[in-house]
């Protein structure tokens, strides 16, 4: 009588190659719907945030679009795991990634409730012919500047660590470890995404630019170098928005905001 060995259910794996392009595809898509969901919106600095759920779901693509390029290696790392670990399963995977959404949906959500509640205060000051110029450049000055500082670079240090990305498989762990780098992720880049609120947060132009920061000082080898100037770009940048704003590329001046207009308006109020 010959016995069958019976084999047992395989697993769906994932492998470090199909994480990365898996993350590089979801950026690519987020990016296509931004454009089509962004067109011709750019208000500029202090623009409507508009509804609740319109402001959600584009919070979501666009942080997703603006954070996985930098992202992808470093998770990508950690999914090949260490020698006699189980392989990651693509149910794990898709947890972690749900997890880092839900952390970057609150802090997006905390961001519009502070906006909301300033918009409601009829600020004059505020608006872009009294401070409001001089309120942007100095946001994106303190970008620049949060760049330099010890707190900076711990949690940057955190977010590249591929240890801290899926450190074992199982649902529970790979929620964990998702909300985990995302609060690293927010802790990381939250004056940056202030910063871009500033310049005008509908505007693809500043999205690119600050995903390429992003990126680049989460890639580079030379990191330290990579941080002075992300730094060094931004403190630029943020000078020149409070001194000559109109001279700034792909900066829109929000030209229909009168002195007394705190309470700002926007193409999106109506949504």
């Amino acid at each position: 009588m010959t016995a069958y060995a019976v084999s047992p259910p395989v697993e769906s794996r994932v492998v470090p190659v199909t994480v990365a392009a898996g993350l590089l595809c979801a950026a690519a898509a987020g990016w296509v719907v931004l454009a089509g969901r962004m067109a011709g919106m750019d208000v500029g600095p202090g623009g409507d945030p508009g509804a609740l759920g319109w402001f959600a779901i584009t919070w979501v693509v666009m942080t997703a679009a603006m954070m996985l390029p930098g992202s992808a290696p470093a998770v990508a790392r950690a999914v090949r795991g260490r020698r006699g670990q189980p392989a990651v399963t693509t149910a794990t995977a898709l947890g972690f990634v749900a997890a880092y959404a839900a952390v970057w949906l609150l802090a997006g959500l905390a961001g519009y409730a502070v906006v909301e509640a300033v918009r409601g205060l009829d600020v004059s000051a505020l608006g872009w012919t009294s401070a409001g110029r001089y309120v942007a450049g100095g946001a994106v000055v303190a970008a620049g500047l949060y760049q330099l500082t010890p707190v900076k670079r711990r949690w940057l240090a955190r977010c590249t660590d591929p240890g801290r990305h899926l450190p074992r498989p199982g649902i529970c762990a790979a929620l964990r470890a998702g909300a985990g780098h995302g609060i690293c992720c927010v802790a990381c880049c939250w004056t940056l995404m202030v910063a871009l609120y500033a310049l005008g947060w509908m505007s693809i132009t500043w999205m690119v630019l600050l995903t390429v920061l992003i990126a680049g000082e989460r890639l580079l080898t030379r990191r330290p170098f990579a941080v002075v100037a992300v730094a060094a770009v931004l403190v630029v940048l943020g000078v020149w928005v409070a001194v000559a704003p109109a001279s700034v590329p792909g900066l829109t001046i929000p030209s229909h905001l009168a002195p007394a207009a705190g309470h700002l308006h926007g193409p999106m109020q109506s949504m």
